[in-house]
């Protein structure tokens, strides 16, 4: 595995309880209904989806489509993510297929997936052009792509929206005591934060540097052969709550949706 990927997934195992617990909160709220709703209105028209959820973290995604009964395979780079998602689905008597592995390099034939998700990954991949190939690749024709995430890097010191970022924080830190990093703290602690952000930026900011999202995703998408490519620019409305609002909202969510056409597989033969 290359080295950097290493770095990222090390990064996302150590974070791996505390995103354990975000899910928690998650699937005790409004969100599984909302997301199902926003998924499956976006996915193709079948009782029986095959999902991949890549970059499946506690498993969230791969939960909700499997209570509406779809075949669901997720994996995840990080072993501790992978452990408590099987674990999750283990408690609420799930069968999901899950799996360490690389999104850069998928261990599935060709043509396998209706339908594939993924949240919050996309801004920490190391080859984007690879993983979006890699999607196309394994989507049977007809089949959807679904890219949830959001310029997470543009919010890091040194990062456009940063100031504004860092000023969002303070004022949740004085609503609601805490800003989703697990412990309750006060805006004295944003410095550490940044320096231990500062740390990381090498392992998080290698390729996406200063581009805008996700206008740079779908050109690229568009560009290696997937068809009907379409965003939402701003899905938070819908799926977070007024805490989120507050601290993210100048950072949205956006939703990438992609088709793998009929014509782009005959052109590859």
């Amino acid at each position: 595995m290359n080295s950097e990927q290493e770095k990222i997934n090390a990064a996302w195992s150590r974070g791996a309880k505390h995103y354990n617990d975000i899910i928690d909160d998650e699937m005790n709220s409004f969100r599984p209904t909302a997301w199902k709703k926003q998924i499956l209105g976006n996915a193709p028209d079948s009782d029986r989806l095959k999902v991949l959820d890549c970059g499946c973290g506690p498993g969230f995604f791969s939960l909700i489509l499997a209570e509406e009964g779809h075949e669901v395979c997720a994996v995840d780079g990080s072993e501790e993510m992978v452990k408590f998602a099987r674990l999750r689905a283990e408690q609420e008597g799930l069968s999901i297929s899950f799996s360490v592995a690389d999104c850069h390099e998928l261990p599935f034939g060709d043509n396998s997936f209706d339908l594939i998700v993924s949240r919050n990954v996309t801004h920490a991949l190391r080859d984007h052009k690879a993983v979006y190939s890699q999607w196309l690749r394994v989507l049977k024709p007809g089949g959807i792509l679904q890219i949830f995430d959001a310029n997470w890097h543009l919010s890091r010191p040194g990062g456009r929206f940063y100031e504004e970022s860092r000023e969002r924080r303070k004022k949740c830190l004085e609503i609601y005591g805490d800003d989703f990093s697990g412990r309750r703290k006060s805006s004295d602690d944003l410095d550490k934060d940044d320096e231990s952000s500062r740390s990381e930026a090498t392992v998080w900011e290698h390729v996406l540097k200063d581009k805008f999202r996700p206008d740079w995703d779908m050109g690229l998408l568009e560009g290696i052969g997937f068809s009907d490519v379409t965003c939402d620019r701003d899905v938070s409305e819908k799926l977070w709550d007024d805490k989120e609002k507050l601290i993210y909202g100048n950072t949205p969510m956006f939703m990438i949706r992609g088709v793998k056409d009929f014509a782009s597989c005959e052109r590859k033969k």
